[in-house]
């Protein structure tokens, strides 16, 4: 992205996936202006060096916090659902060590799959795999987006374990595969902390030499997210016409979301940098997270 500074010329990138739909829609299907918008799906640090305002991976955004801050007044967070998914042959708690393809998958989506698949499943991960591979009693695999939302031929939604005694009433005659598990949903078993998917930065020179058109552009991302809630109803129909998606899974998946950084959002996102070696700590991230404006209303679908 390139342009001149002031509010007249504000740039604003948005990772264009799925999890962001209610940020990037309305702008792909023309119910907002695209004027200055650049909706990318896999959207980097790279692709964001002009920007006023940028949603994006949140593993991605921390390697920005020397000269970006978080703005808090817009994120994508999850907890009781998300669209991320872990398959396997058989229930995941049977998995004892298996390769796992993680092809396609985010920066944030590898991380959750490192901090949940051994401490919450008890899988051992041989390897990491960047190519496609059978699901088997060797094999599994963590996917992301559309994909996590449609079956697997053959494939049983299982929500994870919260107890030991949900292994225990569990009936091998009944156990049949492969499995799909919500891996965003585990990591909030886990830890009792959101998943935070993506982060809203902002440079922090502009917001020193230039807040008013920070400002602007915020207000701007806000109109098109306000839009996407207006118009939910079409969003998730389109949504799931076009990706053959099942419209009641979308629906409940976009139920779960909030987007803006609440404080226990924030310690979602320190959480999985200790447990990942991101190398960020709380008090780094309150320090470079901030508030523009504070919405009481808006800020979950």
């Amino acid at each position: 992205m390139s342009g001149s500074s002031g509010a007249d010329h504000l740039e604003i990138g948005i990772d264009d996936r799925l999890e962001t739909a209610m940020f990037s829609y309305p702008v792909r299907a023309g119910w907002a202006t695209a004027d200055g918008i650049l909706a990318k799906q896999g959207l980097m640090p790279r692709d964001i060096q002009s920007a006023t305002l940028a949603i994006l991976d949140s593993v991605a955004a921390l390697t920005l916090l020397d000269t970006h801050v978080i703005v808090r007044d817009a994120a994508v967070v999850w907890r009781t659902a998300s669209m991320l998914t872990l398959v396997t042959h058989t229930r995941p708690d049977d998995v004892e060590r298996v390769t796992v393809a993680i092809n396609g998958v985010s920066p944030v989506g590898r991380a959750i799959a490192t901090a949940t698949l051994t401490p919450f499943y008890g899988i051992e991960v041989a390897s990491w795999s960047e190519t496609a591979v059978p699901i088997d009693a060797h094999h599994a695999a963590v996917t992301e987006g559309p994909a996590a939302l449609m079956p697997v031929d053959g494939a049983e939604a299982t929500p994870p374990r919260e107890t030991e005694d949900d292994d225990e009433n569990a009936s091998e005659d009944n156990i049949t595969g492969p499995y799909q598990e919500d891996l965003g949903r585990a990591w909030y078993l886990l830890t009792n902390k959101p998943f935070v998917s993506h982060l809203c930065v902002a440079p922090r020179a502009s917001l020193v030499k230039d807040p008013a058109t920070v400002l602007t552009a915020l207000t701007r991302l806000h109109a098109v997210r306000d839009t996407g809630a207006e118009r939910a109803r079409e969003l998730r129909r389109d949504l799931s016409k076009d990706l053959g998606i099942d419209r009641e899974t979308l629906v409940d998946v976009l139920a779960d979301q909030t987007l803006a950084l609440d404080d226990d959002a924030i310690d979602g996102v320190a959480e999985l940098a200790q447990r990942t070696g991101l190398g960020v700590t709380r008090r780094q991230l309150q320090a470079s997270s901030v508030w523009l404006r504070r919405e009481g209303d808006n800020t979950s679908q």
